[in-house]
């Protein structure tokens, strides 16, 4: 079960981090982005370490507000948030034809909420790969708590270098994870690598759509917001993922944009004017909460300092994506 109280996201907060070294953590990974004068080339480089304090900082966050399935979802009326999520993977095992016994790779598996679904869901093996040691050792908790252990897996590693041999996978999927990659050819022509013969790869990749021009300030203010509370070293447009996808080696068989036929916007759990009791600590009341008991866990030392840094950062990037998505 995912960690659900105060205490839980205090205890999560930094992650692997050391406890005192938390603020000085939060203040590099600040100065990769723009709001801190950082370079997206820089962010590249450094993406390994910049990633990786990321996902240190905010997994217990994520883990309090989101659940276990790190990822947005196209949503019907009268859908819960996590009803949405969970169609939204069963959607992505049926798109990949996923049968049992098949061997399948979650490139950038966060905590595994999406492989346990999917694992459930299809009777595949499912095998995450991440380089975060903290959301492995959380993914292996909860994959024991849900009785997946034997079917679940994780893999500690970087996607720009997979450690399998050519050809040892059925299927390959990836989760709002690839962005996270400093050069998408790469990462898709180790995926191309690793996938059997003829098999397929499935992705919901985030992507500037042609709506966003490079020259408006306001648009560059909305794509940095999203990049610093999202740890992206840039966001890549739709024709620059699917160019790079036939550089790899793959053929596009299919693709689309899913947020334009989605009955509700897929912003609308980070959405201020929203509400909703289902996803309550995502709605503005929840999040004005959270942000006054992470000042008051952090003021008496059960948050390590610079806790409230990241829900700040956190809260930007919920900004952004709503007013980008708009």
């Amino acid at each position: 079960m995912s960690k659900a109280g105060a205490l839980d996201l205090a205890s999560g907060l930094g992650g692997k981090i050391d406890k005192n070294d938390v603020l000085s953590a939060v203040e590099k990974y600040e100065k990769y982005h723009v709001y801190y004068g950082g370079e997206e080339e820089e962010r590249k480089a450094n993406y390994t370490d910049m990633v990786n304090k990321y996902y240190d900082l905010v997994t217990s966050f994520y883990e309090y507000g989101w659940g276990e399935s790190f990822h947005f979802a196209p949503r019907w009326k009268g859908e819960s948030l996590r009803e949405s999520i969970k169609r939204h993977e069963h959607f992505l095992a049926l798109q990949l034809g996923l049968k049992p016994g098949q061997k399948v790779l979650d490139v950038g598996c966060g905590i595994g909420g999406p492989l346990r679904e999917i694992a459930r869901f299809s009777s595949a093996s499912v095998t995450g790969l991440n380089n975060n040691e903290y959301q492995i050792s959380r993914g292996k908790v909860l994959n024991r708590s849900a009785g997946v252990e034997k079917t679940c897996d994780f893999v500690k590693a970087d996607f720009m270098k997979i450690p399998f041999p050519d050809n040892s996978f059925d299927a390959v999927y990836a989760i709002e994870a690839t962005c996270h990659a400093p050069d998408a050819v790469g990462c898709y022509k180790e995926i191309y690598r690793v996938l059997k013969p003829g098999q397929c790869f499935a992705a919901y990749e985030w992507c500037m759509t042609d709506s966003f021009d490079p020259n408006n300030q306001e648009h560059q203010k909305i794509k940095a917001e999203i990049e610093i509370g999202d740890g992206l070293p840039d966001i890549r447009s739709t024709r620059q993922c699917l160019e790079a996808l036939k550089l790899a080696g793959f053929e596009v068989l299919w693709e689309k944009d899913l947020a334009v036929d989605s009955s509700l916007p897929w912003y609308l759990p980070l959405d201020k004017s929203h509400f909703s009791l289902s996803s309550f600590r995502l709605t503005a009341i929840g999040r004005f909460i959270t942000k006054n008991m992470v000042m008051a866990l952090e003021y008496v030392g059960l948050a390590p300092k610079g806790s409230q840094r990241v829900q700040s950062f956190l809260e930007k990037a919920a900004e952004g994506l709503v007013d980008g998505g708009r």
